[in-house]
């Protein structure tokens, strides 16, 4: 091998040292870097695990959150038909009562003046009547007494009040 120009016991040293070598990166580098990526490595994916169930997490709260907003307004639907129910009815009901109130009221007035008429038709009677009298008595110059007159009176009032329309 000296031939060849390699010397062996150079060699054999250079092998041993770099096998010690390559021992001694080993187990003073690699393992320790190895180890190192591992840990990395492990993390990492608890990182994304931890990311992962945050979204879902996040998912579940959005759908959580988008159900109770549909809730809510279709809770705020029902009070606002409700209210507009309760509204008309009560609408309803003060035009109804307004209504009764205007037909009292109206009918009050009628049977107000239908009194108020035969008052009158009564006064009016009665001066008449007294009219009546007096004008007797003036042309009979008492002739007729009292009660003949008001009994005359009386019939002459009836024919004219089942004369009138």
């Amino acid at each position: 091998m000296e031939s060849l120009g390699i010397n062996l016991s150079l060699l054999v040293s250079q092998l041993v040292n770099f096998t010690l070598l390559m021992i001694l990166l080993y187990t003073l580098l690699y393992k320790p870097i190895t180890r190192m990526l591992n840990e990395r490595k492990e993390r990492i994916a608890r990182s994304m695990a931890d990311v992962e169930a945050a979204r879902e997490a996040a998912a579940k709260a959005q759908q959580e959150y988008d159900r109770t907003i549909a809730e809510a307004q279709r809770k705020a639907q029902e009070i606002i038909a409700q209210a507009s129910q309760t509204g008309e009815k009560a609408g309803a009901e003060i035009k109804a009562e307004a209504q009764r109130e205007a037909e009292a009221i109206r009918q009050k007035a009628l049977e107000d003046a239908e009194q108020a008429k035969a008052r009158a038709l009564a006064d009016v009677q009665h001066e008449i009547a007294g009219l009546s009298m007096l004008a007797t008595e003036r042309v009979l110059g008492g002739a007729v007494n009292a009660e003949t007159q008001r009994k005359l009176i009386d019939e002459f009032l009836a024919e004219l009040g089942d004369a009138k329309p």
